[in-house]
């Protein structure tokens, strides 16, 4: 599992620890090289150019680690592979300047355990070839040493090990971080869900008005709201118990799921009142949906005596410059009308009053707490 590149490796990557862990790294390798360089100096053999190259060198890790420590971009991945690959490159450029001396190949310990942190496993294979071509890069230029043999081989061996130690625990580091992202994020699922009906609940209501009034004010897209609550629910609940009231509120939000289309939304507002976000609908057609709904709950839905549920609506459709809280004010205005209309005798379809928000002439905040949670 470990040699396999995750698909989410680089996400779950905290790139501002990472970029100030190869800082510190690089600063501490740009100190360590300068107090090898000051024991066994290149002016000896190379002269003033040996003494330039080593200078810059050194330099360049000193401004490598004071890049990394101030940045606050994300590194790319072939920006992180290339971090790792300077280090052996600069280590082996040193080596060089000391006429093959391993002293500096032990530097390579520092670069192996940030590779092996961050890089998965087909990347960090080629920095660990790098590193073992540096430390034998010796032979190549006619600097070798038969009795140093030992010791670079033990040098390699060490950094492969820890590399290998280092990635079984940075996977195993990240197969933990997704277990609890995956919690986190089914518990937040859970938080904008009403463990009653399955429904949204007022959260998850208010974020997506805000989003979807955001994209009707951006998009000059129409936006309709329906607002709806369930008649003599409360004389219901008296006379059935609240199991009853509860199997109702479920049976209600089974067929909202399944007449509204799958671009809207359906929340739980509370108690027994229901909101319908009703994207790309405009004025004139936000009343056939509410009509569609009102006639589906009344087909399907039934009390424990068998008197059919009715569930009376309110539609309104989003104006310009209108607020998410004037919307559903508005659909809430039009339930109000509605809802007396009904009560004054008038039969046949629910939901024929329709507003354009806002419509409110005083506080256009919708009521919230007309139903208490059920």
């Amino acid at each position: 599992m470990v040699l396999a590149e995750a698909p989410d490796h680089y996400e779950i990557l905290d790139q501002r620890l990472v970029a100030r862990l190869a800082g510190v790294l690089f600063c501490a390798a740009g100190l360590l090289a300068a107090v090898l360089l000051s024991l066994d100096p290149p002016g000896a053999r190379l002269g003033v150019p040996g003494w330039m190259l080593a200078a810059v060198t050194v330099g360049l890790a000193f401004l490598a680690g004071g890049a990394m420590l101030g940045n606050r971009r994300t590194l790319s991945r072939e920006m992180l592979l290339a971090v790792a690959l300077s280090g052996p490159l600069m280590i082996a450029i040193l080596q060089w300047l000391s006429g093959g001396d391993s002293s500096y190949v032990q530097l390579l310990i520092l670069s192996v355990v940030w590779t092996a942190v961050v890089l998965p496993a087909p990347r960090l294979l080629i920095v660990l070839l790098a590193d073992s071509a540096v430390v034998f890069l010796p032979a190549a230029y006619g600097r070798w040493e038969p009795s140093t043999l030992h010791d670079r081989v033990a040098t390699i061996s060490i950094a492969w090990m820890l590399a290998a130690l280092c990635l079984v625990w940075s996977g195993r580091a990240r197969g933990i971080g997704r277990m609890l992202g995956a919690q986190r994020a089914a518990a937040d699922e859970l938080a904008r869900v009403d463990a009653l009906t399955g429904l949204g609940n007022r959260r998850a209501l208010d974020e997506a008005l805000t989003g979807q009034v955001a994209l009707a004010q951006r998009a000059g897209r129409p936006l309709a709201a329906l607002v709806g609550d369930i008649d003599a629910f409360k004389q219901t609940n008296d006379r059935h118990g609240h199991h009853a009231g509860d199997r109702i509120l479920r049976d209600v939000a089974g067929v909202m799921r399944d007449v509204v289309r799958r671009p809207d939304a359906c929340f739980r507002w509370g108690g027994d009142e229901f909101v319908v976000l009703l994207p790309d609908t405009d004025a004139g057609s936000a009343p056939d949906v509410a009509d569609r709904l009102g006639i589906a709950i009344g087909e399907r839905c039934a009390s424990p005596d068998g008197v059919p549920v009715s569930l009376t609506l309110g539609a309104a459709a989003h104006a310009d410059g209108a607020s998410g809280a004037q919307l559903l004010g508005a659909a809430d205005a039009a339930l109000l009308v509605a809802k007396a209309e009904r009560h004054a005798g008038a039969d046949g379809v629910r939901a024929r009053a329709t507003h354009n928000v806002p419509v409110l002439a005083g506080d256009p905040t919708p009521r919230s707490t007309r139903h208490a949670p059920h």
